[in-house]
């Protein structure tokens, strides 16, 4: 732990030096969502305003924060034989893969409780299950991070990682309900298998207890705290899913060397 915390002091400093990336991950993912809230607001936040709200954060954050400035990240140390010099020393690879991600994980928390807040200071309602909300972003976190990963493996340098990201960035964007709910029904049953739906699912189940598809009909009902552990079972294993998935295939194709 104490390698880990050494490498990830680094990467802090570092992120704060970097103005561009310091902005997509304190700004980005503050701004839209909390604007969102706040024009939504009348006497109080409807569901679906703080659904809306929590959607567009969750895509900032787990795309900006988290995948694109770790994807960054690895492929600049990757190409300054930064990782393969830390490999021969007492470091694990868990660690050193670790140490950089630590940064983005610590924002993803900060970050989530500040638009939490802002939620139910706006008005809106508590969370009917914030194990929910708590369990779909680490597991976005996992996700995204093993797929900056993968994608690094793919990513000559840092420049690059601007094309490079954009399969995950489409990936993610096809998981909001904005995309599942206008798009035919079988369209949309295969967009519930992506890890973005599966986080979003969750957050919402957790947050006001309804799912994406059932914020659509005036009739549905919030479920109960017990009620959401039963609905959460599908989203709960498509994320387990990509956890398990992603991070096996970053394990196999992760390039320590640069590419030439």
């Amino acid at each position: 732990m104490n390698r880990i915390a050494t490498l990830s002091r680094s990467e802090f400093t570092l992120l704060g030096r970097n103005r561009l990336l310091l902005f997509n991950a304190i700004v980005l993912p503050l701004i839209f969502p909390i604007g969102i809230l706040i024009l939504s607001r009348e006497d109080g936040l409807s569901d679906t305003a703080v659904s809306s709200g929590l959607e567009i954060f969750a895509l900032f954050l787990l795309v900006f924060v988290v995948f694109y400035n770790l994807l960054s990240v690895y492929s600049t140390r990757r190409d300054e034989l930064v990782l393969k010099r830390l490999r021969t020393g007492e470091c694990s690879d868990a660690e050193i893969l670790a140490g950089p991600a630590v940064p983005s994980w610590v924002l993803t928390g900060l970050l989530t409780v500040v638009v939490g807040i802002a939620v139910v200071v706006l008005g809106g309602r508590v969370p009917v299950n914030p194990v929910l909300v708590l369990v779909a972003f680490i597991g976005g976190a996992a996700v995204f991070t093993a797929l900056a990963l993968i994608t690094s493996a793919v990513t000559r340098n840092a420049e690059a990682a601007q094309i490079t990201c954009m399969p995950i960035l489409i990936l993610a964007t096809a998981g909001m309900s904005s995309i599942r709910n206008v798009v035919p029904d079988n369209i949309a049953r295969v967009l519930d298998f992506t890890p973005m739906a599966a986080v979003l699912d969750l957050v919402n189940l957790g947050w006001v207890g309804r799912t994406s598809s059932e914020l659509a009909d005036d009739g549905a009902v919030a479920a109960s705290f017990a009620d959401t552990f039963v609905s959460a079972g599908q989203p709960l294993l498509v994320l387990v899913a990509w956890i398990v998935g992603s991070v096996l295939i970053a394990n196999v194709h992760f390039r320590w060397e640069p590419r030439s």
